[in-house]
């Protein structure tokens, strides 16, 4: 099982803020069934530099990796990434350094309540490079909550939709709208997104046992192998998405 996207590294963001809460997230990651990780810090190119960004990335990294090597029980295979903040200079960029270690995806986030200016422009220019854009938490957007058309048309040009699974846990309406997308093969891949052992935890593994229990163990192990696909650098499952219909004033 892979969580492609956690906010683990120590005192590099509003994640992990030592090496303690990073070692309890990770113990939470491995009663979740987790084997494999990105770390996703986050990254914000109008206002870090890059090379300032993966210097202090990688000083995380390595102050976390000593640690584990004194511990037991921390048997995972870990990827360096970023969750980057949407800028229009990412078309001028070179994101690679940003990409999963050894892979074309690249976690990207948005603003939450507004819709970027050149959004589509600089997906398209991503992807004619070679990058493989992965959509950071879809449900928590709100411009796009009632535009699964949108979301449709990403997935059907080979973007990738990852969710959070904690609000499936919920079970309210951001769970049901999150399952519609999953099952009209939208979504394509789940992560923990965690920062905090109680506030934003590691919860993976617990989300695809709600979509196992809700929308079938195939949709469940599609989703898992998924992850593991993107952490290979290999395609996510061919399953084309289906365009949702709105019925009763809800999508469906």
């Amino acid at each position: 099982m892979t969580d492609l996207h956690c906010h683990l590294l120590p005192g590099i963001d509003d994640g992990a803020k030592d090496i303690e809460m990073s070692l309890d997230l990770l113990r939470q990651e491995r009663n979740q069934g987790v084997t494999n990780i990105v770390f996703t810090s986050h990254f914000r190119p109008d206002e870090e530099n890059l090379h300032d960004f993966l210097k202090k990335r990688n000083c995380a990294f390595g102050s976390l990796m000593n640690t584990l090597e004194q511990r037991d029980g921390f048997n995972f295979s870990y990827k360096l990434g970023a969750e980057v903040y949407f800028s229009p200079t990412l078309a001028e960029m070179d994101v690679t350094p940003l990409c999963f270690t050894r892979s074309p995806y690249f976690l990207i986030e948005f603003s939450f309540t507004r819709e970027p200016a050149f959004l589509d422009r600089v997906l398209f220019d991503l992807q004619t490079k070679g990058i493989r854009p992965i959509i950071a938490h879809v449900e928590r957007y709100e411009w796009l909550k009632d535009r699964p058309d949108i979301l449709y048309t990403w997935a059907d040009s080979g973007i990738i939709i990852q969710s959070n699974a904690g609000p499936l846990l919920k079970e309210g309406e951001t769970a049901k709208n999150i399952s519609m997308l999953i099952e009209h093969n939208i979504v394509k891949v789940l992560s923990s997104d965690a920062h905090h052992p109680t506030r934003r935890p590691a919860d993976l593994g617990s989300g695809l046992m709600y979509v196992a229990q809700n929308l079938g163990q195939d949709k469940a192990k599609e989703l898992l192998q998924n992850g593991n696909r993107i952490f290979r650098g290999e395609e996510v499952i061919d399953n084309p998405p289906t365009m949702p219909k709105r019925r009763f004033g809800k999508w469906v």
